[in-house]
């Protein structure tokens, strides 16, 4: 039922993006996704913020603010000063917040508490539940009335906003979100929440990147069927697997179809997985950033070929990142040197991997032998590409894969760690797989040999780019591919380290609070409770994908875990 497209306007939205080329255009809209408007907007920095603009609402149809606009400029000779654009904005825009909501399964004391037994930290996390309030929104139903009116994408259920500048529903983001709305019993919640993404699914073929038009072929690190395993673990909910498998299909199959390329290794060739958008225009939300970056660039192909590649490594979820530098991931060039087309990541595939064999499973309890085949034989492909290529047999850990180079590119992510976290790599060895996960992190100064930590938590590479998703700064994602991943192995000082870790990160985590309030949307690895920084925002709080991670914590190690205060 939540699948029925409710608009013309969606079903047009719907055939622009059922395709990609290497020239698609990001949406329909003259104002929210290019245009004169648009630029003059953004490059004169009416807002600090260029994303403000393209999340205000249209007070009329666009057609009509576009010829008013186009008055305007005439009228004035080509050439707006900020005060008259200004004027005009404030006449045909308007600010478009969410609708607050209260979910309402919503309790005040959640039953993970009592699996916390520190006093302060118990109290921590009744109040970090009560965040969840803060966060809770839905859409107002004039997006689904009137969706030319709006960037927003209409969605039936209420849900969780990642928090700050981000006001809308981000999609790996909600992976971790939903874990928590679980453990603190907001099963229905969670589950009207996938089924948004499932919606964005039957709209699209996809899940996009956020529920904005301007996100609109682009996706995001593809973790819908992770939600379904964490629900259906959680719930034993089955029907609802059966009910939603064939749309956990569309997206892997959007993936495979639309995100993989052929690698040649030693006569072999390998299906890989990579993040491609394959759009040559501006992000919407950083128009400015992005214009200003391509002009030191000499002609437009270059332009709009870092266009693409800046919207790749967005895809990612790691915007932005030496991991996407074509020099090696070294510290010179900056952004100009981002193409994550020149690479395949290992958490990408684990992730396409895991997929493959989940829905495999699936259809293997429903009795169809022949699509879970069709899917396990996905999946052990998968894992031979992610062993031939990904495998480095002289660190003894997964890498990036250079396809320039043909090479290993040897430098240190926690997403490396990511086969170990998925599951993708031969289970028969799982305890050596966790010894040499180990000993990477021992010979990256992330654990002493004894398994305890030596930094607050670990950081997103060893390169300072003044990028966020660089060293000093710690994500939460990141943290819990590792923690999790060396918790799951049979490797007695890797499951020691994973609970130092945890340890240490709910420490900053708690300090954090204690100090400011609230929680933050990474943390570094220098300062105990302190705020990540770089980047093109500023730090943001809230914070989704933070407070889930830490329920998940404190539910898998709450009853150990003691606050240092």
């Amino acid at each position: 039922m939540y699948c029925i497209i409710t608009s013309l306007f969606l079903s047009t939205q719907l055939l622009r993006s059922s395709s990609q080329t290497s020239n698609s255009e990001i949406c329909s809209s003259n104002i929210y996704c290019r245009g004169e408007l648009l630029n003059d907007v953004q490059m004169q920095k009416i807002y600090p913020d260029s994303k403000t603009f393209v999340d205000k609402k249209l007070l009329r149809s666009e057609e009509e603010i576009l010829e008013a606009y186009r008055k305007l400029k005439i009228q004035n000779n080509e050439t707006l000063n900020n005060d008259v654009l200004a004027q005009f904005i404030e006449e045909n825009f308007v600010d478009d917040p969410l609708a607050e909501w209260l979910p309402p399964d919503f309790v005040d004391k959640p039953s993970i508490v009592n699996f916390v037994h520190d006093n302060k930290y118990r109290q921590w996390i009744l109040e970090l539940n009560k965040i969840w309030k803060v966060l809770a929104r839905r859409m107002d139903e004039d997006v689904k009335t009137n969706p030319d009116r709006h960037s927003s994408i209409y969605l039936p259920n209420g849900f969780f906003i990642a928090g700050g500048r981000f006001a809308e529903l981000y999609y790996w983001d909600t992976y971790w979100i939903i874990k928590g709305a679980l453990l603190c019993d907001m099963v229905d919640t969670a589950k009207g929440i996938i089924e948004n993404f499932i919606c964005l699914v039957c709209r699209y073929g996809y899940v996009p990147n956020g529920n904005r038009i301007y996100y609109l072929l682009r996706s995001q690190p593809p973790l819908l069927s992770f939600m379904a395993k964490t629900y259906y673990t959680y719930t034993d909910d089955f029907d609802f697997i059966k009910e939603n498998i064939k749309h956990l299909e569309t997206e892997l199959n959007f993936w495979l179809t639309n995100r993989t390329i052929n690698v040649k290794k030693h006569g072999n060739v390998y299906t890989m997985a990579q993040y491609n958008p394959r759009t040559e225009e501006p992000r919407p939300e950083s128009y400015y950033e992005d214009k200003i970056l391509a002009m030191t660039l000499p002609n437009e192909d270059d332009k709009n070929k870092l266009y693409r590649h800046l919207r790749g490594a967005a895809e990612s979820g790691w915007d932005f990142s030496s991991k996407h530098f074509d020099n090696g991931g070294k510290n010179t060039g900056g952004l100009i040197k981002t193409n994550p087309e020149n690479f395949i990541y290992v958490e990408l595939n684990s992730i396409i991997q895991a997929t493959a064999d989940f829905i495999g499973e699936m259809y293997e309890r429903l009795g169809d032998g022949v699509k879970s085949k069709y899917y396990y034989d996905i999946g052990k492909r998968f894992l031979v590409g992610i062993n031939a290529l990904l495998w480095n047999p002289e660190e003894k850990i997964w890498l990036d894969y250079d396809l320039t180079t043909e090479s290993s590119r040897n430098y240190f992510y926690p997403s490396n760690l990511a086969p170990l976290w998925t599951g993708s790599y031969d289970r028969r060895f799982k305890k050596y797989y966790g010894r040499m996960a180990f000993k990477y992190l021992v010979k990256h100064d992330i654990f002493n040999s004894d398994g305890t930590t030596k930094l607050i938590c670990i950081p997103t590479s060893t390169v300072n780019t003044t990028q966020q998703w660089d060293y000093p700064n710690c994500w939460p994602p990141l943290q819990a591919m590792v923690i999790h991943g060396l918790g799951s192995s049979n490797y007695v000082l890797a499951q020691k380290g994973a609970i130092n870790l945890a340890r240490s990160w709910i420490n900053t985590n708690y300090k954090g609070f204690v100090e400011s309030g609230t929680m933050f949307e990474k943390y570094s690895a220098l300062d105990v409770g302190t705020t990540g920084n770089g980047g093109e925002y500023e730090p943001q709080t809230g914070f989704g994908w933070t407070n889930g991670f830490v329920f998940e914590l404190f539910w898998k190690w709450g009853s150990i875990f003691k606050s240092e205060d």
